[in-house]
């Protein structure tokens, strides 16, 4: 469907993050076409660093991508200084590029802008409750009033990357990987809502609403929703792990006291736009996990030596 992003060849696309994953996803869909892409990481680019920043206006971007982000929310609320400093002082430095450049910015939000009280639309209002979404949504505020030619996109909570997942599908495959015997073992998850959804198809479609110079809001998240042991059960049958681990749910309320940050106890959200304009490339949870776990990565995470 590479079709559907051409209209980005001959484009010079600046990529902030793409040591993350959501930034390598990008970076990564975008080989598939002639554009002129400048990958920053972290050790290339500290976007809290103006000087830095602001010499990027050597590559005369057309489209500024911005993905280098603090995705902790737990340790945001340990370190706020830094948290802020990366979300928001870095953001605000990458919306004056933009504008030395008079270059488009796509921002990626978080869900966790949101309490969870209501089903998320464009039009729901934001009421974050941890420090990371706070500085995440001040820095779409600053986006909003700062620059008119920029996109963003209100993404559910994801997964993605392979070894670079440091969200709940990286950390429990490696945990199971880690404890893998011969015994039977259970495993106990929360029972907390959410919508996993591939940085892979996030990626994709954030490329077709640039690809049509998309302004403005829209929500983009996979199709139905999963509590965190829905998708553990899930992750045990696709990797046939099922002789080995049995997952026993438990309360989100048990898990909540190992975690600093407040997150909301169900977050979903509706493409409204993305479907209005029949632009919405988003599929089934189930579907997505399936396809990226059936991958060599995972197959090398419990080779052959533990079975």
């Amino acid at each position: 469907m590479i079709e559907k992003i051409l209209n980005l060849e001959n484009n010079n696309i600046l990529i902030t993050g793409t040591g993350g994953m959501l930034g390598n996803d990008f970076m990564e869909i975008l080989k598939n076409i002639k554009s002129n892409v400048i990958s920053l990481n972290k050790e290339k680019l500290d976007v809290t660093e103006i000087e830095q920043v602001m010499d990027c206006a050597k590559y005369k971007p057309d489209i500024i991508i911005h993905c280098a982000a603090k995705v902790d929310a737990d340790y945001c609320e340990e370190d706020k200084e830094y948290c802020k400093n990366v979300q928001l002082i870095g953001t605000k430095n990458i919306i004056k590029l933009a504008k030395s450049v008079d270059a488009m910015l796509f921002y990626p939000q978080s869900f966790l802008i949101f309490d969870g009280t209501e089903h998320i639309y464009e039009e729901t209002r934001p009421n974050p409750l941890n420090y990371y979404g706070k500085m995440k949504y001040e820095s779409e505020k600053a986006i909003l009033s700062e620059l008119n030619n920029s996109l963003i996109v209100r993404m559910a909570g994801f997964f993605g990357g392979y070894h670079l997942d440091k969200n709940f599908v990286g950390k429990f495959t490696k945990h199971l990987s880690s404890i893998f015997s011969n015994s039977i073992s259970i495993q106990e998850v929360g029972d907390r809502v959410w919508q996993p959804t591939w940085t892979k198809d996030l990626a994709y479609n954030s490329l077709v609403l640039i690809a049509n110079r998309k302004n403005g809001i829209y929500n983009m998240a996979s199709h139905g929703s999963a509590s965190f042991y829905d998708v553990a059960v899930h992750i045990v049958k696709c990797l046939n792990l099922e002789k080995h681990f049995i997952i026993k749910k438990v309360s989100s309320k048990k898990m909540v006291q190992m975690e600093k940050a407040i997150r909301p106890s169900h977050a979903y959200m509706h493409n409204k736009f993305l479907s209005l304009e029949s632009i919405d490339f988003q599929r089934d949870w189930k579907d997505s996990l399936s396809e990226y776990l059936n991958n060599d990565y995972f197959k090398e995470l419990f080779n052959e030596n533990n079975f």
